[in-house]
């Protein structure tokens, strides 16, 4: 199955139970989202890829638990918290090299930033120098009300970094931003890694993606096809965007069927 999930569509169950579910019910690959400090001790990490390895699963990506942080910790005028950031970060990149992870999901600052837009690309690209080292990637992820949320930034990053510059478009924080999927895709192209699928309804903003839902997968599929996407695509929700776990299964299978399609060129 092409499709994958994150242990993040079953917050708040604990991160471990999470990755095991997405791992029983089939999925063969997955995002790892951690929620909290003590999830990166190496015996944590440990049963974690017991269960890659006990279901043959694999890791695409992680996403750290403290997005809400990342402005002031990696992207403030005071440079040493910076360095101190850094350090904890290598416990991220040291868990995906466990893990055989790529790419570790960075949200950013929000809109609010007191360094240039030059500065913050340099820090950027000083932290991706550190997680090179590790064998990962940290890719930004566009998110509303973050200065991610806009194709004018990934444009500057791009251009400001060239291909170090790595996108996690997620198609939910694109909407909520309104802004539509295609511009990121315009604009990243290739560099686009890792790709966050959800649907949405005239009620909900966030649910399973099904044929009930009103976001167009199959030319989502067809515009990263033409730009040559090669990463992986994966579910990722909020538990109260469905009932039942199946769901997440039902919808894996539903946009199997869709990127088959749009493969074959049908």
């Amino acid at each position: 199955m092409e499709i994958g999930a994150s242990s993040a569509c079953f917050y708040p169950l604990e991160t471990e139970k999470s990755f095991l579910h997405i791992a029983e019910l089939g999925f063969t690959h997955s995002e790892i989202f951690f929620n909290s400090a003590s999830e990166l001790k190496s015996l944590f990490v440990k049963e974690l890829c017991r269960v890659r390895e006990a279901y043959g699963i694999d890791v695409t990506s992680l996403h750290p638990y403290r997005s809400f942080s990342e402005g002031y910790d990696l992207f403030s005028s005071y440079e040493r918290r910076f360095d101190d950031a850094v350090e904890k970060f290598k416990r991220y990149f040291d868990a995906a090299a466990r893990l055989g992870a790529n790419y570790i999901v960075l949200h950013g600052a929000k809109n609010r930033i007191d360094i240039s837009l030059e500065q913050y690309a340099e820090r950027f690209g000083k932290l991706n120098e550190v997680a090179h080292r590790f064998g990962c990637t940290v890719a930004h992820e566009n998110v509303v009300h973050f200065v991610s949320a806009f194709p004018e930034f990934m444009f500057f990053m791009n251009q400001y970094l060239g291909d170090e510059f790595k996108m996690v478009l997620d198609v939910k924080q694109a909407r909520r931003a309104g802004v539509k999927p295609q511009e990121f895709i315009d604009i990243m192209g290739k560099n686009i890694v890792h790709v966050h699928l959800s649907d949405y309804t005239a009620e909900n903003d966030c649910v399973p993606p099904s044929q009930q839902g009103l976001f167009d997968f199959e030319s989502l599929f067809n515009a990263l096809h033409l730009v040559g996407y090669g990463g992986k695509y994966v579910i990722e929700l909020y538990s109260d965007g469905f009932r039942r776990e199946n769901e997440i299964l039902s919808s894996a299978r539903y946009l199997d069927g869709i990127l088959k399609k749009v493969r074959l060129g049908r």
